[in-house]
């Protein structure tokens, strides 16, 4: 029942290289997948909990959120001396905001990530899999990584963007894992002791990295 988390800089093909894993050892892969669950356990949109989630994440908006949750007059007509048009619309706001906020979020983030463990045989990319399952049995936390000119050469010809353009999308989601990972769990995203292996992809190819996960693997079973 073993359960790979990975961790992946922008650029680095992590996302390529976790179907490849998937595909060679049959489990489930889940990304994105884990959004609609959040959505659905929650019952707000995906959209909703896509504000708090790791590739759109912003410790502003979650500051925010706080805020404006803490302080509910503030959704009162008038709180923001507003026209009477806008007054009236935020009169109902109380009742049609789902009050859906980063805590939320986390509790069902987390509950869904601890159920995908006990299932097992899956591969989990992002949302604090190593750290939420870090010291769990058979667990394997990768992550992987490469030089940002690397990663800036390959988002230029995956995008058609200039190198300016790819290294600011680059840092833009890099930044974001980051601070989720910061902000979450108060981790460095960045810390080689979160993880098993490190892998960098601008020295090991698809077939050799999978290798070494496969040889990983087979410790934990």
């Amino acid at each position: 029942m073993p359960v790979i988390t990975i961790s992946k800089e922008h650029g680095a093909g992590g996302k390529h290289l976790a179907e490849a894993i998937a595909r060679m050892l049959g489990y489930d892969l889940i990304d994105k997948a884990l959004i609609v669950k959040v959505a659905h356990q929650a019952k707000v949109s995906s959209s909703r909990v896509e504000r708090f989630d790791q590739e759109e994440y912003s410790p502003l908006a979650k500051y925010l959120d706080s805020l404006f949750l803490a302080n509910p007059t503030l959704y009162a007509p008038g709180a923001f001396d507003m026209p009477v048009s806008a007054a009236g619309m935020m009169a109902g706001l109380g009742e049609k905001y789902d009050f859906f906020n980063s805590e939320q979020y986390l509790k069902l983030t987390q509950t869904a990530i601890t159920s995908l463990y006990d299932k097992g045989n899956v591969v989990l990319i992002g949302r604090g899999g190593q750290v939420l399952l870090a010291g769990k049995p058979c667990c394997l936390h990768l992550r992987f990584t490469a030089p940002l000119d690397v990663r800036v050469q390959r988002m230029t010809a995956k995008l058609n963007v200039t190198a300016k353009e790819a290294q600011e999308i680059i840092h833009k989601r890099d930044k974001s894992r980051a601070a989720y990972i910061r902000d979450y769990y108060g981790r460095d995203w960045n810390d080689a002791s979160l993880y098993h292996l490190v892998v960098n992809t601008a020295l090991w190819d698809e077939k050799q990295a999978v290798a070494l996960v496969q040889a990983a693997v087979k410790q934990l079973t």
